[in-house]
Parts: structure tokens; sequence; C-alpha cells
């Protein structure tokens, strides 16, 4: 009972950060001095970080945002998400990668509508929450965009991305997703955790393209640039 109460204080902005446990949180769900010490990345387009020389495909995300870059106060962030079920820092990230896509975006227009990168029914049911569709979900409502519901569907398994090489990644992720959502001519933003290689966010964008869309964009709470 103590545990829901504490979860119910911090999603009405009453309990600790979420970074650093200790001070009490502010609306954003973190205290004003980790707030200010998240590591942002630059509002433009991170794409050339991404090792494309292994990409079974020639035609690209048109851009890569990402909020976050992968440094500890974001990793500690992602494991509390990812690994110990809390669902509610969902509507945290949410805020941050809506916050910069406006930044990213200026005067270019917003895509059409947003898909979740997928995830496998193993894995969703182990987690208990689709941690990518929680966030787009979200993400969508706050920037007035038709949130895709079920756009992707992962239909190749493949070995955990992380316990792999680069070359791998690219080889393991072509053509393991297929495109359910209705999206031709429309330019689509798909949503991920992290982007690390690359490769999972192509094999969406390829997907998508083999479905009719104009453009794919690729955005992510982090961008893991260093692995």
């Amino acid at each position: 009972m103590l545990a829901f109460l504490r979860d119910i204080a911090n999603q009405f902005g009453g309990g600790k950060c979420w970074s650093c446990g200790t001070n009490r949180a502010s609306g954003s769900g973190f205290c004003n001095y980790c707030e200010w010490a998240l590591p942002r990345w630059y509002p433009a387009c991170c794409q050339h970080l991404a090792d494309l020389r292994h990409a079974l495909t020639d035609r690209p995300c048109r851009y890569w945002f990402a909020s976050l870059r992968w440094e500890p106060q974001t990793r500690q962030l992602m494991q509390c998400y990812k690994f110990q079920h809390r669902a509610e820092l969902a509507s945290v990230f949410a805020r941050l990668l809506a916050a910069h896509i406006v930044l990213c975006y200026q005067n270019k227009p917003l895509p059409d509508g947003i898909i979740a990168m997928p995830m496998t029914e193993k894995s969703w049911h182990k987690r208990g929450f689709h941690q990518t569709a929680l966030v787009a979900r979200e993400v969508a409502s706050l920037l007035s965009i038709p949130y895709l519901s079920n756009g992707l569907r992962i239909v190749r398994a493949k070995p955990l991305q992380h316990l792999t090489s680069q070359r791998d990644r690219w080889h393991n992720s072509y053509r393991s997703q297929l495109a359910l959502a209705n999206v031709k001519g429309q330019s689509i933003a798909v949503i991920d955790d992290v982007i690390t290689t690359g490769a999972t966010m192509m094999a969406a964008a390829d997907a998508l393209y083999r479905k009719g869309a104009e453009h794919v964009d690729g955005w992510a709470i982090a961008y893991n640039q260093g692995d």
C-alpha cells in the first residue's frame, strides 16, 4: 500500500526526484538541479552519428532526433523505466521528447502520424507494458499528431542487439519488421527508446517505405552514440 501511495505522489509531482531520489521533485519529475543537469542533445539531426556503412537499404530516415545523450543520468532513468517497471516515467520521457521535437522542427512541418517501435510479445509480457507505445501515445497527444497503433510488427526474431557487433546488428535487423498501417504518401515518425547504431530504426523505416510512406523520421528518448 505504501509503495502504491508513493507512486501516486510521484505522478502528482509530490514525490522525490527521479534522478537523485533525495530532493523534492517539481512538476517535471526532477528537482531543479537534476533537470538542469539532464544531458540533452542539441536540437539538430543526429544521422551523422549512425553507422550506415552496413545498411542493407539505400533509403535512410529523413531526420534522426533524440532528446537525451546516453550518459549516466540517462542510463539510470532508462534502467528504472525498463527494468524496474516504473511505467510512470513514460510521461517524463514524453514531455522531454515532445519539447525537443518542437525545437528540432521549427518551421518544418511535423509528420502526419506517429508509430511506436514494436516489441515482441515475449518482451511485452515480461516487462508488463509496451515501453515505446506509452511514450509515443503521449508524444502524439502533446504534439496533436495522430498515433497509429499497431503500425509495425516484428516478423523475424533477432538476437539481443547489445550482444552483437555493429555489422551483425544491421544484418539481424534487415526485413525484421512489417508495416501494417496505411501510410501511403504520408510522413511518419517512429519512436524508439534508444537509438544506437540505427539498425532497428532503419528496419522500421524500410518497412514503412515499402508500404508507401513518403518520409520516415526517427525519434528516440536517447541516442547512444558511444556503443
